[in-house]
């Protein structure tokens, strides 16, 4: 005797049945294929919008949990709408042959600071990544190279509006 899935399809016809099992097919196949950002530099990181000191406590608990990781607070708008002031940012380490363009990754500058911006696109002749954060026109300065990898985003926390 074939499997059955019980009464779940008692008093449906076959036609009727098939028919919505394809519809959800298709629904579920074309879910997938609605036109998005081709660049995947617009695609965001996961965030979560909490109060100040809850973000903090949160990205604490989520360094703990994974090794490799760090914390970091964001400052400045050149990630914006992405990372605003204040946000609170989660770093993973990643080997240098695993980035990819559009990666939100943190690095070093040639000034010394830490900086976290979006990957570009990689050099093969100097073996290095050019990066520009979101809300910039221009490519930083500084490349991102094996020396001053520090890691990727992993997560952000946004502290919202008026949350302590």
């Amino acid at each position: 005797m074939p499997h059955t899935f019980g009464n779940f399809f008692q008093g449906i016809s076959k036609v009727s049945a098939i028919r919505g099992i394809l519809t959800g097919l298709t629904v579920m196949i074309c879910a997938g294929c609605a036109s998005g950002p081709s660049d995947p530099a617009d695609k965001a990181t996961p965030a979560s919008d909490v109060g100040r000191m809850q973000a903090w406590r949160d990205a604490e608990a989520v360094v703990a949990m994974g090794k490799g990781r760090l914390s970091a607070i964001g400052a400045g708008e050149s990630m914006l709408p992405v990372y605003g002031e204040g946000t609170v940012l989660v770093l993973s380490k990643i080997d240098f042959e695993a980035l990819k363009s559009g990666m939100q990754v943190a690095y070093v500058n040639d000034a010394g600071r830490q900086v976290v911006h979006v990957l570009v696109s990689f050099d093969e002749r100097t073996g290095d990544w050019r990066v520009r954060g979101l809300n910039n026109e221009n490519d930083d300065r500084s490349r991102v190279t094996r020396a001053n990898i520090v890691g990727v985003v992993y997560v952000s926390f946004a502290p919202g509006e008026g949350k302590k």
